[in-house]
């Protein structure tokens, strides 16, 4: 299988989806609860934009965490 650098994933992944996200769009994009999308960005593993009280999310940080646990 051939590996994409972090340039082709952010052209080919998710590409029908907004540059910032809500949780919403992340658990639409990882076919996750609500409860698991709050544990990833609240635990770091996806990094969060400050927003006041939303959470809002870069496509990007969701993109570095599937490639980050891809590798694993």
């Amino acid at each position: 299988m051939d590996t994409l650098t972090a340039e082709e994933a952010y052209r080919v992944m998710y590409e029908g989806y907004p540059e910032i996200l809500s949780v919403n769009d992340i658990c639409k994009m990882l076919g996750i609860g609500r409860r698991r999308a709050y544990l990833l960005i609240n635990s770091g593993q996806i990094k969060r934009i400050p927003c006041g009280r939303n959470i809002k999310v870069a496509k990007v940080a969701v993109i570095y965490y599937v490639l980050q646990s891809a590798q694993e």
